[in-house]
């Protein structure tokens, strides 16, 4: 038989030492916290008590003084003494035994035995004082006993000294009674401990004495627990799961492969995978890979195969395996499983067909409208280009006309020819501006790098020098370098500084200023603002049409493709612009470009700002 180790030799005599020292602990200490306890508030009741004392004894001494008192006066005023009551000499003899009570309660207190002793000899002179005028009245001198009687009141009077000392105990029986209080609940929480103490101590023995079984006892629980949860997971998945031995036969499946697979003949477990769900599993290659799992520790991913469940339903699902281990396990022999594990994806499959044809419905659209608009520009060209020219005979006609006849003409005739001239050069302006805008959407885009600073400085310098009759403050802050292209941008800030110098024509000090705007990361956002006319915002979508105007020609000169022309370049530079006014307040208008590499629209070129 082998020896027990020295641990095991001293095993149980710490044991029994361990027990002995806690039950001597779980009696000794509640008895000490008890007695402990017990004397607090014990000695907290005594001081209350003695509290007490003082105030009954003040109370008893201020009654006999009165007694004293009212005695001396009735014999004074010669009022017989009533059958029962006290005599001069009992109540007199009743008044020092109470001071000296006072001074024996309250030994442990040098004030209140200074405040006692100012008492005592007020009361001893009031009281001599007493007795001589009680000597006064047996002689008959009743004018020295009522001199005694005053000057008894007026050197010798006690209330407040009294008073004084009913106060202070006042305030020492509080201070006594809340430690009494606190002593009571200290004593209940003490047995509430010490109950608490031996519980603990109790346990402790207790685990200490069964850690091992309990310990034992914790592991296998923990172990079934674990088993018991993983099975009760496998169960509950929806995705279909089974483990298959090394020749293919199914060894445990959960829920979702049963409802998947099962048919009501068929058996699962026990039976080879390529008969089961009226043979779905009957694929060659699954069949060898599956092999190679068990063989060589291969893995299978997302290999996908076609098959009918046993709800006679077509789907697509996705086959992952791969070898483990279970030879821990009591359901299975010592040789490795594999673990199969399906995934659904018809739907997903279904969607992807879905997306795909849209995604060609849309590309042939897209082309379709992509047409369309090539048709529409090059038609509007065509069509403004073979307007010029009648236009230009119309224009010329009228002039010669006008110079024909210049003295016979009255000015009824005068007026027609300017407003047919008028209208043929306005005429000729639309046309010019369609034209623009037309080119606009087929010009090639070239990128390059822009100096917004220089080029608005180049294009305030024209506009200050065709208006040296106003007064204009032009503000302008520190703009970046950009990626796009260099005349169309030109285009973008020459129609917005235009507006902004012509919508400001009516005021005595035009203000125009030109900066950033705080936006978002992924785009940069300039802006004009003038100080000009403004409009109502609830005409604000009609700004960037082709010829939409807010304001009278006779107004403001224009035709109104300008702002038309800002969007389209914008867009083409993958940004935006909008414009925010009130009326007779300004109006300030906004573009952005894209701060970060993207595709600029219609697909031109990649462009980045850059930012000085």
């Amino acid at each position: 038989m082998q020896r027990p180790t020295w641990i095991e030799r001293i095993e149980y005599p710490l044991r029994a030492g361990l027990l002995a020292v806690a039950v001597l602990a779980s009696v000794a200490l509640p008895y000490w916290i008890i007695r402990s306890s017990a004397n607090s508030t014990l000695e907290a009741s005594s001081r209350v008590v003695d509290s007490a004392k003082v105030k009954g004894a003040i109370l008893e001494l201020q009654v006999a003084l009165r007694d004293l008192e009212s005695q001396v006066l009735s014999r004074l005023i010669e009022i017989p003494r009533q059958s029962g009551r006290k005599t001069y000499r009992a109540t007199r003899d009743s008044i020092m035994p109470l001071l000296d009570q006072l001074r024996d309660v309250s030994a442990n207190n040098a004030a209140q035995q200074n405040r006692i002793g100012a008492l005592g000899a007020l009361i001893e002179g009031r009281v001599k004082l007493y007795d001589r005028a009680m000597g006064n009245m047996e002689a008959r001198n009743f004018d020295a006993a009522t001199a005694d009687l005053k000057q008894a009141a007026s050197m010798f009077g006690s209330r407040q000294a009294a008073s004084d000392i009913v106060t202070a105990e006042n305030v020492l029986f509080l201070e006594h009674n809340e430690q009494l209080e606190s002593a009571q609940r200290h004593a209940h929480w003490a047995v509430a401990a010490a109950l608490f103490a031996q519980l603990m101590l109790l346990g402790s023995v207790i685990y200490v004495s069964e850690r091992q079984t309990l310990h034992r006892r914790s592991a296998e629980s923990r172990a079934r627990l674990a088993v018991e949860r993983s099975r009760l997971i496998v169960q509950t998945l929806r995705e279909p799961i089974a483990v298959l031995d090394p020749e293919l036969r199914v060894l445990m499946t959960n829920a979702a492969f049963t409802e998947f697979y099962a048919q009501a003949d068929e058996p699962i477990e026990g039976g080879p995978l390529e008969k089961l769900g009226g043979h779905a599993w009957e694929d060659p290659e699954l069949h060898q890979r599956l092999l190679d799992v068990a063989a060589r520790g291969r893995e299978i991913w997302d290999y996908e195969l076609e098959q009918r469940s046993s709800d006679g339903i077509k789907r697509i699902v996705l086959v992952n395996a791969r070898r483990m281990d279970v030879s821990d396990d009591a359901h299975f022999d010592d040789r490795p499983s594999i673990l199969l594990t399906v995934s659904d994806v018809t739907a997903r499959k279904r969607y992807e067909e879905q997306i795909k044809e849209l995604n060609e419905d849309l590309e042939t659209k897209v082309a379709q409208v992509s047409e369309i608009n090539r048709e529409l520009e090059s038609f509007s060209y065509s069509v403004s280009h073979d307007l010029r020219a009648p236009l230009r005979h119309i224009a010329g006609f009228s002039d010669k006309l006008e110079t024909h006849i210049a003295d016979q003409a009255d000015d009824k005739s005068r007026h027609y020819l300017e407003v047919i001239g008028g209208a043929a050069r306005r005429m000729s302006v639309l046309i010019e501006d369609l034209l623009e805008y037309s080119r606009l959407g087929r010009s090639a885009f070239r990128a390059e790098a822009v100096d917004m600073n220089e080029m608005v400085a180049e294009l305030r310098a024209m506009l200050v020098s065709t208006n040296e009759g106003r007064s204009i403050e032009w503000k302008i802050a520190d703009l970046p370098v950009v990626v796009g292209d260099e005349s169309m941008l030109q285009r973008v800030w020459q129609n917005l500084l235009s507006n902004a110098v012509k919508y400001t024509e009516n005021r005595e000090h035009a203000l125009i200023e030109i900066g950033l705007s705080e936006s978002d990361p992924a785009e940069t956002v300039f802006f004009v603002r003038d100080n000009g006319v403004g409009f109502d915002m609830a005409y604000a979508g009609k700004l960037f049409g082709v010829f939409q105007r807010l304001h009278k020609a006779s107004e403001f000169a224009g035709t109104g493709i300008g702002l038309a022309n800002v969007r389209r370049i914008i867009n083409r530079h993958g940004g935006r612009s909008w414009i925010e006014a009130e009326p007779d307040k300004g109006a300030t208008a906004y573009f952005s470009l894209p701060t970060a590499v993207g595709t600029i629209r219609n697909g031109d070129v990649q462009a980045k700002v850059l930012k000085t």
